[in-house]
């Protein structure tokens, strides 16, 4: 695992307190000076996890099938522990523990940063450092409480265990942390996010979809206010980023991406020209390739049950782009994928055989946002917006799209009372109307984002059951309220006096 140098890190129980020794032992001489906006600049770059849950979260979701064991699939220990939702000891890739402690150093540079730019005397001159700091910390505490914690619900959230919101620089090796409940960490994720919006200058950065930008930070809050259920500031952020013409901004499967080999879509997938990609990160990670060849990920039963034929958009004479043109064959035994993320090797000694694995992913996009607001409009009834925002949608996703045969509520009815969606049981009343359209929209999430992690989110944020199939025809379900939908925090930062998740 690659190290941050020069800060002082505590990662609420990461195995690296001998570097933070030798940290604390450095006469102040021999550390990074933050002497000027651009020096708090190159700090900030560390302030983002270099980490990814996708390769967990994804798995514990319904998106993940058995493939059994053969030539082309690789065993690997936390992918399992991830289908079976077992608690894993592990902190390699892909590991809870992994992103907790790339999270925990994130907000450690975010927080150096910040106790910087409050000793000079030009504030004014960081202004943007401050903003991006504060979005950084921010996301990484979102991303964490989400995880480790359980979603957010206001008849619970003030007794509901959070993580430790971390302010302050760290400075010793040992401190006394505790577990701030889901409320605290909103609140202050809140905080941070209206101030950021205040300070952050796209112009401050040379390349700016690997920060938060203006549209980076609204995006985030997007998600977070749909997370929150407060549905018009969901709107209100989801409005700056999508403009008057939001299919103009997402992927286009229906056009060019036709086109593109699997190699060339890797590469469109990620690139920082993409429209739809609005922050992009890169993480060390074996998910780039361990989406296609391990055990426990998009099976062929899988393939059939997302990427068979949408059939509202088949009873239309349309058929859904992914799937049918992009969804490549990995091998004999069809180890399908689509190609989002193209694992890399980080050179180590110079040697290009060995290194670290990881890869380039969009942290926001577009189409989440859309999906965000289309929610909204639909908890606020809003029926004709939720129409437009899924015909925008549709037009870059359904081939021969027809604009005179747009999707309505009569054909999404029509097939969920033939076949019904999941019981969703979220801390709000979701109306017997309401329930068509929520369906089909978790649907067509779950299809756009597989392989990134979001659709666990969506199992969390509508407490619905799953089910994971054996390959030998045996099965294991994940109820409602299971305790094993909030993950377990490490067992070091349990061994420094966290308390433990309930299980």
């Amino acid at each position: 695992m690659k190290k941050i140098k020069n800060i002082a890190l505590v990662f609420l129980g990461m195995t690296m307190l001998s570097s933070c020794n030798d940290y604390l032992d450095e006469t102040p001489d021999n550390r990074t000076v933050l002497d000027s906006p651009e020096a708090v600049s190159e700090l900030l770059v560390s302030a983002y996890p270099e980490a990814f849950y996708h390769g967990f979260a994804e798995v514990m979701s319904d998106n993940a099938g058995d493939k059994g064991v053969g030539q082309y699939v690789a065993e690997y220990i936390p992918n399992g522990d991830a289908y079976y939702w077992e608690d894993t000891a592990s902190d390699s890739y892909d590991t809870p523990t992994f992103y907790w402690n790339a999270c925990y150093a994130a907000i450690a540079a975010a927080n150096h940063a910040l106790d910087a730019i409050e000793k000079v005397s030009d504030k004014e001159n960081y202004t943007a450092q401050k903003g991006e700091a504060l979005a950084a910390r921010a996301y990484a505490h979102f991303m964490l409480v989400n995880l480790f914690g359980k979603h957010y619900n206001p008849a619970t959230a003030e007794s509901d265990l959070g993580v430790p919101f971390v302010e302050e620089p760290e400075k010793v090796v040992f401190k006394d942390y505790k577990r701030a409940s889901v409320k605290e960490v909103y609140d202050k994720i809140e905080t941070d996010i209206e101030e950021a919006a205040k300070l952050i200058r796209d112009d401050s950065y040379a390349v700016g979809k690997y920060h938060f930008t203006q549209a980076a930070l609204h995006a985030f809050a997007s998600r977070f206010y749909l997370f929150k259920g407060d549905w018009d500031k969901v709107i209100e952020h989801s409005d700056i980023v999508l403009g008057s013409d939001p299919s103009s901004k997402l992927r286009d499967w229906n056009g060019k991406y036709l086109t593109y080999e699997a190699s060339e879509l890797w590469a469109q997938y990620t690139k920082a020209e993409e429209a739809s990609n609005i922050m992009l990160a890169r993480g060390y990670t074996n998910w780039g390739n361990g989406a296609v060849v391990f055990r426990y990920s998009l099976s062929a039963p899988k393939i059939g049950e997302l990427f068979g034929k949408d059939p509202i958009t088949d009873e239309m004479r349309f058929e859904m782009t992914i799937g049918d043109k992009v969804l490549y064959a990995a091998s004999s035994q069809q180890l399908g994928f689509i190609p989002k993320f193209k694992g890399r090797i980080e050179s180590h000694d110079n040697n290009p055989d060995q290194g670290y694995a990881n890869m380039v992913a969009p942290l926001f996009t577009t189409e989440e946002v859309l999906f965000n607001r289309a929610e909204a409009y639909l908890m606020k009834k809003d029926y004709a917006a939720v129409l437009t925002d899924l015909d925008s949608y549709l037009q870059k996703r359904v081939r021969s799209y027809n604009p005179e045969n747009k999707v309505d509520l009569e054909k999404i009815q029509k097939e969920y009372e033939m076949a019904d969606g999941p019981e969703l049981a979220p801390y709000y009343t979701v109306e017997e109307g309401q329930k068509y359209y929520l369906w089909y929209l978790l649907d067509l999430r779950r299809r756009e984002f597989v392989h990134e992690g979001i659709r666990w989110f969506d199992v969390k944020r509508f407490n619905f059951e799953i089910t994971h199939d054996i390959i030998d025809g045996g099965s294991i379900t994940l109820p409602k309220d299971d305790n094993r939908r909030v993950i377990q925090i490490p067992e070091q930062a349990i061994a420094i006096g966290l308390q433990a998740n309930p299980r």
